[in-house]
């Protein structure tokens, strides 16, 4: 498992990975990217959550609130308020569902899916959509000072190379 991978896990809702967080520290251990330091600050600052309150932040921060969404065709296409932006939208749902070929209930734009995906695949078109968004989602992370900003700046930096911009 990739460090792609364990963050596309990361980024589920907590209950999905909280009770399996000593094996993902493992395989993090295994890892030799760079950028695995951050992934252990994550783990390092959740730790002090109980598992409920830590759902109910992932909630205020991804479920709740647009301005941190996973799905990363928001970023492109906006609140899609307006008709002419909803086929922009659609058009890139089909294109990114008919390029990962995901079996999953969500919506081929969600980030923790699309991570996955790219884990094990050097899709460079789908590298390049979800960039700007990335950057985008990550840049409001840290600007909330959210717990989960580590996340994705690791699979931003694994992604696109670059250093820490903290």
């Amino acid at each position: 498992m990739n460090l792609l991978e364990v963050i596309g896990d990361l980024l589920e809702y907590p209950r999905e990975w909280i009770k399996r967080k000593e094996t993902i520290m493992n395989l993090v251990s295994e890892s030799l990217s760079p950028n695995k330091y951050l992934i252990f600050e994550f783990l390092k600052s959740v730790s002090n959550y109980k598992e409920l309150d830590l759902e109910e932040i992932y909630v205020s921060t991804f479920d709740n609130s647009d301005y941190t969404t996973l799905y990363m065709t928001y970023y492109i296409t906006g609140e899609e308020k307006s008709r002419a932006k909803t086929p922009k939208r659609g058009f890139l749902l089909a294109w990114l569902k008919s390029r990962t070929k995901v079996n999953s209930n969500e919506l081929p734009d969600y980030l923790p899916l699309l991570l996955k995906y790219l884990s094990n695949t050097e899709d460079e078109e789908v590298k390049k959509l979800i960039q700007e968004p990335m950057k985008i989602l990550s840049d409001r992370l840290k600007e909330k000072n959210s717990v989960f900003y580590p996340l994705v700046l690791a699979a931003y930096l694994e992604l696109y190379g670059g250093e820490d911009r903290r």
